[in-house]
């Protein structure tokens, strides 16, 4: 089975920081809502993304989930190490007959590949941010509905102008 914690993660977050922009208020089961799952799987997440210092909860009737830290210094690979942990992008199978040149060294051939695709992944991941990650869902919408693209910038721009005016 596909494991999905990382970009169902990755859409939480995004989703806050969208929400923080648009000053909706963000909940765990906004969010199960919007992910099609349960209220207690987003939480699950919530957790570690909120011990990270990516997300902060908080509960009450005005309570719910915002950004902990400015979305240009939160990282997808920051989002990836906390969601996945040390799992392995695939695992090495030990209990092959250990003979002739591929049985006596795949494992380690295996180890090595994944190793490197691993530390690709996450070079990759810390070089966007969130602010990225929304900038090219926009990018996204406006190639897919061309005639709104220009109320969205518009839209990015005075949000992108406050924000640096409030700096």
């Amino acid at each position: 089975m596909i494991d999905t914690r990382f970009s169902t993660a990755m859409q939480i977050v995004i989703s806050v920081a969208v929400n923080d922009e648009a000053g909706v208020r963000t909940t765990s089961q906004s969010l199960a809502q919007a992910l099609d799952t349960s209220s207690s799987f987003v939480r699950k997440l919530l957790l570690p993304l909120a011990e990270a210092n990516i997300l902060v909860a908080s509960a009450g009737g005005k309570g719910g989930v915002r950004l902990a830290r400015p979305r240009n210094d939160i990282q997808l690979a920051e989002i990836y190490a906390v969601v996945t942990g040390n799992k392995r992008l695939w695992a090495t199978r030990h209990e092959i007959p250990h003979e002739g040149l591929v049985g006596e060294n795949i494992c380690d051939l295996s180890e090595y590949l994944c190793d490197r695709a691993e530390q690709a992944v996450v070079d990759m991941l810390g070089s966007v941010t969130i602010e990225d990650s929304v900038a090219e869902l926009r990018r996204l919408e406006a190639q897919k509905h061309p005639s709104g693209a220009d109320e969205q910038e518009a839209a990015s721009e005075r949000v992108s102008q406050e924000r640096h005016a409030a700096e």
